[in-house]
């Protein structure tokens, strides 16, 4: 299954069957990839990982077969708990990220 896109969160723009599971940073190769991700700091990182901006700011969902890794502010590490919203000034390093594969299954 290929990687098409990376995120900011969980995305599922298109009905479907998925899976979703939590994988380590270790060996991520995500070169070339297109990602979706507007908050600085998180695509500062994922841009250093090798990920490149996407052509459009709307993620088109997946195709069956198809899977994206989110990039997500790890629970309880967000400015959400406190301020109701995700500061787009928060600053993250790769240890306060959760990394979840995402996969369209049907």
């Amino acid at each position: 299954m290929s990687i098409v896109a990376i995120l900011s969160t969980t995305v599922l723009p298109l009905d479907g069957v998925y899976e979703v599971q939590t994988i380590p940073s270790d060996d991520l190769n995500i070169t070339n990839i297109p990602h979706y991700i507007n908050h600085p700091a998180t695509k500062e990182i994922v841009e250093k990982l090798g990920a490149v901006p996407a052509s459009s700011k709307l993620f088109p969902g997946l195709q069956v077969g198809e899977s994206a890794l989110a990039f997500a502010i790890a629970q309880g590490r967000s400015s959400r708990a406190t301020l109701g919203f995700t500061n787009p000034h928060q600053d993250v390093s790769m240890s306060d990220l959760t990394i979840r594969k995402i996969t369209r299954l049907s």
